[in-house]
């Protein structure tokens, strides 16, 4: 099969540095590698895939970066680098709801003509996916209209619009999470199919966590907004000091730059013993989460959470919330699932899992197994594959 991916694509987690020898390559756009992943295990089993994304670093008339492998066809267009100020000539991206960058993953689509398309994401992929192939696959990772309720910015208005008009023009569409799924089915006629996020399970579950006597909690938020809720995340770290004094938190993401909102609130508020690591590459977030003794998640809502499933296959047990979206439905039994808008019953589950060793390793021990049954690589890669085959049966 010859698959088209349209997507949020780092090079660094697609390509391996042996194949990045030919001098310096665009960084793509960075994040979480889940559909790398996914990207080489289709290669893996025999596929061809091309494989589109953006970078707002290259410069707006640069011409497309191209890798080509036996494979793998990489392409990189260049993203204008501001959301609504002029770039030079041009609008800003998301004042013309990314037309310069759509236009020109479209004209990559029509190059390289691939038999399927999954774009990822509802929003300048996808748009560039239908422009190609009404038949596009689009993967809803998140509600925009619930991000914009949470962040009211022109920004992510504009993103809501761009959902919208998605919804109303495709016809196959996967979300990561039963939730996700109810929450955008209303948008569109077109049945939402569940295939969640894929984990890349670890060999073994990590043996060098830090021990509860000396605990290690790891915190990883991109965004310092309300949804996020970081600021409970902290207070409750402050509580539990008051029984583990010892208590360490890694705080990751781009929530907790050094000399930023969150370093400023707990200086506001007294909170010792927070390190502040800021955006983390994500090879360095899964070697933390892997040394540490649990991950606390206290956002109010979220489409699936793989920092969630990072730590369980890893036998990390977590703290997340039981009314958090996707959140109670990818946890599970792994964990333990508390009100989050409550400081003092954020504590107290971690004061629990803390203080009672045989809990601990249930938790753990069950967290491993959850991620081995539901969200391993391979099976996420047989669901969208047989997705794949049904859209090529019906052209």
């Amino acid at each position: 099969m010859y698959i088209g991916v349209v997507a949020p694509i780092a090079t660094n987690d697609l390509l391996p540095l042996a194949e990045r020898h030919a001098g310096p390559y665009p960084r793509g756009r960075e994040g979480a590698p889940l559909i790398s992943n996914l990207i080489k295990e289709y290669l893996r089993r025999g596929h061809r895939v091309v494989a589109i994304t953006l970078d707002d670093k290259m410069g707006d008339d640069d011409p497309p970066f191209v890798h080509e492998s036996p494979q793998l066809t990489y392409v990189v267009v260049p993203a204008r680098s501001r959301t609504f100020r002029p770039n030079g000539r041009r609008l800003g991206r998301t004042a013309d709801f990314f037309w310069y960058e759509r236009r020109r993953m479209l004209a990559q689509l029509q190059r390289y003509k691939p038999e399927v398309v999954h774009a990822h994401w509802t929003y300048e992929f996808a748009l560039a996916g239908l422009a190609y192939d009404p038949q596009t696959i689009v993967t809803v990772h998140d509600n925009a209209l619930v991000i914009y309720q949470y962040v009211r910015t022109l920004n992510r208005l504009f993103h809501l619009l761009m959902a919208r008009y998605v919804f109303r023009k495709g016809h196959w569409f996967t979300a990561v999470s039963p939730y996700m799924a109810d929450s955008v089915q209303p948008w569109t006629k077109a049945k939402v199919a569940v295939v969640a996020n894929p984990v890349v399970i670890p060999e073994r579950a990590s043996l060098v966590k830090a021990p509860l006597s000396q605990p290690v909690i790891s915190v990883v938020v991109n965004g310092w907004d309300d949804r996020k809720n970081s600021k409970n995340a902290l207070l409750a770290f402050k509580t539990v000091q008051q029984q583990h004094p010892a208590a360490v938190l890694w705080a990751m993401g781009t929530a907790f730059v050094p000399d930023e909102d969150a370093a400023a609130f707990c200086r506001e508020h007294d909170i010792k013993n927070v390190v502040f690591l800021g955006p983390t590459p994500h090879d360095e977030v899964l070697k933390k989460i892997a040394a540490s003794t649990l991950v606390l998640h206290t956002s109010l809502e979220e489409s699936f959470g793989m920092v969630l499933v990072e730590a369980m296959a890893y036998g990390v047990p977590v703290v997340a919330g039981q009314a958090s979206g996707a959140v109670p439905w990818v946890v599970a039994d792994g964990g333990l699932l508390v009100d989050v808008t409550s400081v003092a019953a954020i504590a107290d589950a971690v004061n629990r899992l803390l203080s009672n060793p045989a809990l601990y390793a249930q938790l753990s021990a069950r967290a491993v197994a959850i991620v081995a049954e539901r969200f391993p690589l391979a099976t996420i890669a047989d669901q969208y594959l047989a997705l794949y085959e049904q859209c090529l049966a019906r052209k």
